[in-house]
C-alpha cells in the first residue's frame, strides 16, 4: 500500500457556546497547590488556629485578629518540579514570588473588643509548570479506535464538514470531527484516521483507518506552564483577647497554558510506515471571587482552636485552543500532498463559567509555654461539587453529572512544630497528607473519563495522595525584622494515559488503555523577610 499524508487545522477564531472543559480540566483548576511563608511551610501549612501570619489568615481569616502590631512581609522562592515516567525523567525550575501583604493592626479603647485589623496580600495558590514524556503503551490499541467508538452513532453527514459546515457550532465532539475530516486541498476531498464502517438500525458506526497494522510506536510529549493566583482583603476584630472573628474577601486569577504532542506509527504488511501525529495548543484564563469566614477561640492561653469556611470560587473563564492532524493513510493509489483546511484561523474561543468547590478547614493549637509550638489542621473538600457552566449560567447537564459520579470527598491533614531554642533562633518541621478524590473505578481505570466536547487532547493524569515533608527555622535579627527559611518535599504518584478506556453500557471493557506511571516529586526552597511596626 502506498501512504497518502493529509493535514487540518479545524478551529476558528469565533467565540462559540459550547463548553471546552471536561471533567479533569475542572478539576485541574479547581485544585491549589501548598503555599504560603516560609514559617507555615516548614510547619507542614497547619496555621489554621494560630494566626498572626498570612498563611494563617489564608486558612482562617480569623487569624488577623491575633495581630498585636502591623506587619509586612514577602516571601521569594524556587521550585524543581521533577516527573518520571515509564520511560523520560524531565525537570523544570521555576523563581517566583509566593507572597506579598500588609497587615494593619488598630487597637480599640473598649474592653471587649480590643482592637479592629485589616490587611491586603496577594498569594500565588499554585504553579502548573511541569513538562513529561511518555512513550510505548497501548501497543494493541489505538487513538484512531478510541476515536471510532466515541464518535459511534453520530450521523457522517454531521461529521463532514462539507455536508455540515457548521458542524463546529453543533454538540458534536470535536475529536470526532477532526478524526473524520482530514483534508486534502488539491482534490477537494475528506478522508480522515476513522470512516464510516457500517449502519445499524439508522445509526452509523465508524472504524479506524489502520485496522489490520501493528501500532508500531507512540510516544506523548507536553508542556504546562502557569499559575493561581489570590489577592485577599481580610478584615477582623479581637474579643477579649478569647475570641478572634474575621472575613475575607478573594480576587482570584487563573493563567494555564498547555502544549501537547501525540504521535503513532504502525507497521504495514510493506516496508512503508503510516500513523498520524496530533498536536495540541490550549490557553485557558479566567478571574473569579470566594468569600471566606473565621474563627480562633482561645479558651485557655495554651490552647486555640479554629473554624473557617471558604465559599466557591465563581470564576468567568475563556480557553483559546488550537488543534491539528497530520496523518500518513493507507491507500490504493498515491494521491496529492493535503493542505490546510479552507478557513486560515486556526484559534478557537471558548467562553464558560467553573465553580470550584468550597472548603472547611478545623484546626487545633498548643502553645507550650515560651519553648514550643504543636499545631494540626485538618481540611475537608467535596469536588464532587465542581461545576461547569455557560456563560448564562446554566450548568453543564451532562459533564457535572460525570464530575458527581466520579469524584468524592477529600481530606487534607497538616501537622507542624516549632521550637524556639533561643528568643532569636526557632527550629520548625512539619508533614501533610492530601488524599487524591478520585472514585475508586476512575482512579483504577474502570471507567471512562469523559472529555469536553471542544478537546482534542485526549490524555489526562490521575492524581494519587500526595505526601510532603518540611522543614525550616526562623531568626530574629531585631523584635521588628526577621526572616525565616523554609524547604518542603513533596511526593506523589500519579497515573497518565493517552486516551482513556471505553466501557459498554452494561460495563464491559470495549477499549484497552495502559497508563504510564507518572512520579511527581517536587522540591521547593522559600526565603521570607518580615517587619513589625
Amino acid at each position: 500500500m502506498n501512504k497518502y499524508i493529509l493535514f487540518i487545522t479545524m478551529f476558528f477564531i469565533v467565540s462559540l457556546g459550547m463548553y471546552a472543559q471536561g471533567e479533569m480540566d475542572a478539576f485541574n483548576l479547581s485544585r491549589n497547590g501548598q503555599m504560603g511563608t516560609a514559617r507555615a511551610i516548614s510547619m507542614g501549612g497547619a496555621f489554621g488556629a494560630l494566626g498572626g501570619d498570612i498563611t494563617g489568615v489564608a486558612q482562617n481569616p480569623a487569624g488577623i485578629g491575633v495581630y498585636r502590631s502591623s506587619e509586612v512581609v514577602a516571601s521569594m522562592g524556587f521550585t524543581s518540579n521533577n516527573i518520571e515516567t515509564n520511560t523520560a525523567k524531565e525537570s523544570k525550575f521555576k523563581f517566583a514570588f509566593d507572597n506579598v501583604s500588609y497587615m494593619g493592626y488598630m487597637p480599640l479603647s473598649d474592653n471587649v473588643f480590643k482592637s479592629f485589623n485589616f490587611g491586603f496580600s496577594y498569594n500565588r495558590l499554585k504553579d502548573f509548570d511541569r513538562n513529561y514524556t511518555a512513550s510505548g503503551k497501548n501497543r494493541n490499541t489505538s487513538l484512531a479506535d478510541y476515536t471510532a467508538i466515541i464518535s459511534n452513532k453520530i450521523s457522517s453527514s454531521n461529521l463532514d464538514i462539507i455536508d455540515n459546515p457548521n458542524a463546529y457550532y453543533q454538540d458534536l465532539p470535536w475529536m470526532s470531527l477532526l478524526g473524520y475530516n482530514l483534508y486534502n486541498r488539491p482534490t477537494n476531498t475528506y478522508s480522515g484516521i476513522i470512516y464510516n464502517a457500517d449502519n445499524i438500525n439508522g445509526k452509523d458506526y465508524y472504524e479506524s483507518q489502520f485496522n489490520g497494522y501493528e501500532l508500531n510506536d507512540n510516544s506523548l510529549t507536553v508542556s504546562e506552564e502557569g499559575h493561581i493566583e489570590s489577592y485577599d482583603f481580610t478584615m477582623g476584630t479581637n474579643i477579649s483577647n478569647k475570641l478572634y472573628l474575621g472575613f475575607t474577601f478573594s480576587i482570584t486569577d487563573i493563567f494555564y497554558r498547555m502544549d501537547s504532542y501525540y504521535v503513532e506509527d504502525f507497521l504495514p504488511v510493506t516496508s512503508d510506515k503510516i500513523g498520524f501525529d496530533l498536536e495540541n495548543w490550549l490557553e485557558s484564563k479566567g478571574a473569579g471571587y470566594q468569600v471566606s469566614i473565621g474563627a480562633i477561640f482561645r479558651p485557655t492561653d495554651a490552647l486555640r482552636l479554629g473554624l473557617a469556611y471558604h465559599s466557591p470560587t465563581w470564576y468567568d473563564m475563556q480557553d483559546l485552543r488550537y488543534g491539528d492532524m497530520i496523518a500518513n493513510l493507507p491507500y490504493e493509489t498515491v494521491q496529492p500532498w493535503g493542505g490546510h483546511a479552507p478557513d486560515d484561523n486556526d484559534i478557537a474561543e471558548i467562553n464558560y463559567k467553573l465553580q470550584t468547590p468550597g472548603r472547611w478547614v478545623a484546626s487545633a493549637a498548643a502553645i507550650l509555654g515560651a519553648k514550643a509550638i504543636l499545631s494540626l489542621d485538618y481540611e475537608y473538600i467535596d469536588y464532587s461539587q465542581m461545576k461547569l457552566k455557560y456563560t448564562d449560567g446554566f450548568e453543564y447537564q451532562e459533564d457535572n453529572s460525570f464530575i458527581s459520579e466520579h469524584f468524592k470527598r477529600a481530606n487534607t491533614l497538616k501537622a507542624g512544630i516549632e521550637y524556639r531554642a533561643t528568643s532569636q533562633f526557632s527550629l520548625r518541621a512539619g508533614y501533610s497528607w492530601i488524599q487524591s478524590p478520585l472514585e475508586a473505578k476512575i482512579k483504577n481505570g474502570k471507567q471512562e473519563v469523559v472529555l469536553g466536547l471542544n478537546s482534542t487532547a485526549p490524555h489526562y493524569v490521575l492524581e494519587g495522595d500526595a505526601n510532603t515533608m518540611s522543614y525550616g527555622l526562623g531568626y530574629k535579627f531585631t523584635p521588628n525584622f526577621y526572616i525565616d527559611l523554609a524547604f518542603s518535599f513533596k511526593f506523589q504518584d500519579n497515573d497518565l494515559y493517552a486516551f482513556s478506556p471505553l466501557f459498554a453500557d452494561d460495563g464491559r471493557q470495549i477499549l484497552a488503555s495502559t497508563s504510564s506511571k507518572f512520579k511527581n516529586n517536587t522540591f521547593k526552597g522559600l526565603l521570607t523577610l518580615g517587619y513589625k511596626f
